[in-house]
């Protein structure tokens, strides 16, 4: 198994593409394309506080995470509001409506029970509880034909050390498209679960079965690992963490999922969406890397942003 510890995801993630990158010898077949499959893995955050990705060329959307974390704690499974900030996100739907694996309907509804508030519940009772377990993978969906089965299918919670840690079971994970994301989005779960419970957060740890990276993703981990200087990503740490943004994640997401900006009462918050949309609207007149905070959420947006600009310059 393959192992990859550090104190938040960008300690480990330009390591983890480098190492997976060298391992890229004997490709495989799937149902999506050519794919490099490295067998199981492990990974450990051990001080989770700002998982958001702060790398060069890998066009991280720090906007969509917010708005996916937010949608996972609703517990949504409507597609109107990922489709709102990435159009072809339909192409994961069975309906053009709903998605079937959207891990906060799973986690919130779709078992005809909130897990989440009845985990927090149980810890709230028993704090050295080793029975919070949270699933999302149903027996359903062995027969079921879908475009989207449930990757992340079983989430641990336990208080250790009278801070929150949390567990993610993964069957299969993307190493580009979803580690970046997974991290964010289930730090944000953890969040959430450990000021509910009085608590800090703790350790983050994924254990997926399947670890793999498709073909044709290695010419932009080839830029990503080519493109990052580790002196810079370090110096990158002394940036504040957006603690307004994580604060209102938690407490207003239905509007924030909604990107409903009118009914969002942080002005952090709005201020942050007021401008991803103008620029959104009009990237040509709105220079996005003006307007934005001095801390880590403003950081990966502006490397989103450099990003796409940089890619528009290389189809030219």
């Amino acid at each position: 198994m393959h192992s990859f510890v550090g104190n938040d995801l960008n300690d480990i993630y330009l390591d983890t593409l480098i190492t997976c990158r060298a391992l890229c010898t004997q490709p495989g077949t799937s149902r999506v394309g050519t794919v490099y499959d490295f067998g199981p893995a492990y990974f450990e955050f051990r001080n989770p506080i700002d998982q958001l990705l702060t790398l060069r060329n890998r066009g991280f959307n720090p906007y969509f995470a917010i708005v996916e974390a937010a949608w996972i704690l609703c517990g949504k499974n409507s597609l109107t509001p990922l489709k709102t900030m990435v159009a072809n996100f339909s192409k994961y739907s069975d309906d053009g409506k709903t998605l079937n694996g959207a891990y906060g309907f799973r986690m919130r509804k779709y078992f005809g029970q909130d897990q989440l508030s009845q985990s927090i519940d149980l810890l709230k009772a028993d704090a050295s509880s080793r029975r919070a377990v949270l699933t999302l993978h149903s027996p359903d969906d062995l027969s079921r034909t879908s475009l989207d089965i449930p990757c992340n299918t079983t989430i641990y919670l336990k208080i250790r050390n009278d801070k929150l840690d949390i567990t993610i079971l993964n069957r299969s994970n993307d190493l580009f498209l979803g580690v970046p994301y997974n991290v964010f989005v289930f730090n944000c779960i953890q969040k959430y679960a450990a000021t509910a419970l009085g608590v800090d957060t703790g350790v983050q740890r994924h254990f997926t079965d399947s670890l793999h990276l498709y073909q044709s993703n290695i010419e932009k981990v080839d830029n990503i690992i080519q493109t990052n200087d580790r002196d810079e990503i370090l110096s990158w740490k002394d940036y504040p963490s957006p603690q307004h943004l994580y604060t209102s994640l938690l407490s207003e997401n239905e509007s924030i999922c909604e990107s409903n900006l009118n009914q969002i009462q942080c002005p952090y918050t709005k201020e942050i969406f007021t401008q991803y949309f103008q620029y959104k609207a009009d990237r040509d007149s709105v220079d996005l890397t003006q307007t934005l905070p001095y801390d880590k959420l403003g950081l990966s947006a502006k490397l989103w942003s450099e990003s796409l600009n940089q890619k528009a310059v290389s189809s030219c």
